[in-house]
């Protein structure tokens, strides 16, 4: 069994070394022009920095004064780290990357740079994989759930080709999870430690926010599952709170527009009012949650539940997906691989709706091999084909929304959901 986790580590660790040398996305460029920032001292006015630029400055010319969107520990945690990391570099080339990526492209030094930047993400990933190896008994089982993770697309695709963090919240979420399966019992301060860990979680993407309730629900007291929520949440505003006082940070850190989006989804009972789909639906599962006898090996699948629920009504950004592959993988493990065909279909849909998002999500990610790629128009305009994009969305995500459906039956509704109690 070593010697498999060993081929796999070699061939995981290769393959992710050759993606993120070999890829660009442009939101790496935030997350390595944020460090810059704040190692010039901007700490308590960091997300004010471009606002307070001259309105002639070359960066405003590239970038929104209000560049900066996540909470402050990303940048604090990523940012500092890239700065770091990059030091030795040529500064021609770190001015180019922020200012006029086209200048760089062709340079074998871009593709060093590139890795470097995306360095910080690997022991969060490896991280993962282990936990998903633990989270199993049969070796057997360690090893696929391994094996999956390490060569799955969507934590390859998310994180090493686009260079964006969501492995880091996921790990969060997989470590409370871990926390509660490695002890299985309910003393307090069992409980506090993953909350804190979803409160450490949502300081990244606050996501994880959706699992307090279900995780407070473990015991059986008001009191005692107040605590809980409150240690996550208090986490989370002990993070944020140095940066209160600052106009940016309350206009784009504090609640990001995209949050909004699982709110769109309603139906209309008036002129003026409507039911909105997604909280409705989530307070439904946390009062039937509320009504069932819950254990902490279970966990999973109620955060499973309600994560696919938020995925079913919002418009959501593909490396998102990624906080939805763990469950997956454990699905698949613990299926023996029979709902293969369940993640066949939502790989299906991910990738469909890919090709509907801007050209640099596709064609324009491997410019640092190819220069020419940059800039070109997207898959289906250089194709030829002329899709109805409305039309073709609807039907992917019909798809997605049908598999998440299933799920939620069968590991909510269906007694074959309690088979292993």
């Amino acid at each position: 069994m070593r010697k498999k986790l060993i081929i796999i580590t070699i061939l995981g660790l290769f393959l992710r070394l050759f993606l993120a040398a070999s890829t660009f996305h442009s939101d790496v460029q935030p997350f390595y022009f944020a460090g810059e920032v704040i190692a010039k001292g901007n700490i308590l006015n960091f997300y004010d920095y471009l606002g307070n630029l001259p309105a002639d400055d070359p960066v405003l010319k590239v970038y929104p004064v209000y560049l900066f969107n996540y909470p402050p520990v990303v940048y604090f945690s990523l940012g500092l780290a890239t700065h770091l990391l990059t030091a030795p570099f040529e500064k021609g080339l770190l001015q180019d990357f922020i200012i006029n990526f086209r200048n760089v492209l062709g340079r074998f030094d871009l593709n060093v740079f590139l890795l470097t930047l995306k360095l910080p993400y690997l022991p969060f990933d490896l991280l993962l994989g282990v936990i998903l190896y633990k989270f199993f008994k049969v070796p057997k089982e360690k090893i696929l759930a391994f094996g999956l993770w390490i060569f799955n697309p969507f934590n390859l695709y998310s994180t090493y080709i686009m260079g964006q963090f969501d492995v880091i919240p996921t790990f969060f979420v997989l470590l409370a999870m871990y926390l509660l399966v490695r002890k299985n019992n309910l003393t307090k301060s069992n409980l506090v430690l993953p909350a804190v860990v979803i409160g450490l979680g949502a300081s990244f993407k606050i996501y994880p926010f959706l699992f307090l309730v279900p995780l407070a629900l473990l015991k059986t007291g008001w009191a005692a599952r107040l605590k809980i929520i409150a240690v996550g949440f208090v986490t989370y505003i002990l993070l944020i709170m140095p940066f209160i006082g600052s106009p940016g940070f309350r206009q784009t850190a504090l609640l990001a527009g995209q949050t909004m989006k699982s709110f769109y989804a309603s139906i209309a009972i008036s002129g003026g009012e409507s039911i909105i789909l997604f909280p409705l639906l989530v307070l439904f599962f946390y009062i039937r949650f509320l009504y069932v006898k819950n254990y902490p090996e279970d966990i999973w699948r109620k955060f499973f539940v309600v994560l696919l629920l938020f995925f079913a009504f919002t418009h959501y950004h593909p490396q998102w997906f990624l906080w939805l592959t763990p469950f997956l993988i454990i699905d698949l493990v613990k299926s023996k691989l029979s709902h293969w065909p369940l993640v066949a279909l939502s790989s299906i849909s991910f990738l469909g709706l890919l090709t509907f998002f801007d050209p640099g999500l596709t064609v324009w990610l491997f410019a640092p091999l190819f220069p020419q790629l940059y800039g070109m128009a997207g898959i289906w305009e250089l194709l030829g084909v002329n899709v109805d994009i409305n039309f073709a969305r609807n039907l992917l995500q019909t798809l997605f929304v049908s598999v998440a459906l299933y799920y939620v039956y069968y590991y909510d509704f269906s007694t074959a959901s309690h088979s292993s109690r």
